[in-house]
């Protein structure tokens, strides 16, 4: 499948994502306003972590990034969404193949980092 970006066979996938200060590892927090949750399981890192050799921080965030859990999601896929959709907007699949946010198709999951994270079937 060449779209996909990530993926996982357990109940989700981790992935780094712009978190608000006041976000607590071990606590679920709104992704966007389309109803996605994750769960931080890293700090949220800050400029001055990144700048403290004696922190140990995750590989890979920047600052104002955590590593969260997003139960549900088992796959990202690379498509072409509308830029204009926010972070953790939900994805509908419209009649002619394209996605947007209006609900006049199917919903398949949300936008994360600018890629569909499949929602899981219900």
């Amino acid at each position: 499948m060449d779209t996909r970006a990530h993926g996982s066979p357990q109940d989700g996938i981790t992935l780094p994502l712009a978190v608000p200060a006041n976000a607590r590892k071990g606590h679920p927090i709104a992704i966007g306003t389309g109803g996605l949750i994750g769960v931080l399981i890293t700090d949220r890192i800050t400029a001055d972590d990144l700048k403290n050799p004696a922190k140990a921080n995750p590989q890979g965030l920047v600052a104002g990034q955590a590593s969260v859990f997003l139960p549900g999601i088992s796959i990202t896929l690379r498509v072409n969404l509308p830029a204009a959709l926010a972070q953790g907007a939900k994805v509908y699949l419209q009649p002619d193949g394209s996605y947007s946010d209006l609900n006049t198709g199917v919903n398949v999951g949300w936008k994360v980092n600018g890629l569909l994270a499949v929602r899981a079937n219900s």
